[in-house]
């Protein structure tokens, strides 16, 4: 029988010193030639960069508010047949050209008297028509 040779002395060694150093070398030299951008993205315009805006100025407004009993109160000084709004809103676009109209409706109003309203005040040659349902009242 033969022995066996045993080389428990000879283990093998690797020396990873030479490879940390070109390591290290590499990261430097990329960090050192790497270039940096500073992309734009979206502009943000935070609220103090914000140049303060000009007092806007509202154009004028005929106020035509639909009543619970079907008819129509003017700017809240007058009453008049929901038929007969025509007439009052060509008198104020002749005042008024850039004036808009709004239609409050009060909340037990019908509907339909309302839209009779839109309708004339359009046939009436208003530019703006807007529609609002009144507040209750407490």
């Amino acid at each position: 029988m033969r022995k066996k040779a045993s080389h428990a002395s000879e283990e093998a060694d690797v020396n990873i010193t030479p490879l940390l150093d070109i390591v290290f070398i590499l990261l430097i030299f990329f960090i050192v030639t790497a270039t940096f951008l500073r992309e734009k993205g979206i502009d943000v315009r935070t609220p103090e960069d914000t140049p303060p805006d000009e007092p806007t100025i509202l154009p004028p407004a005929l106020l035509l508010a639909v009543q619970e009993d079907g008819f129509v109160r003017v700017n809240n000084v007058r009453v008049i047949d929901p038929a007969s709004v025509k007439p009052v809103v060509q008198e104020f676009v002749a005042r008024e050209p850039q004036g808009v109209v709004l239609v409050s409706a009060a909340p037990d109003s019908e509907s339909g008297v309302a839209v009779q309203v839109m309708d004339q005040a359009q046939d009436g040659g208003a530019g703006a028509v807007s529609l609002a349902l009144q507040k209750e009242q407490e």
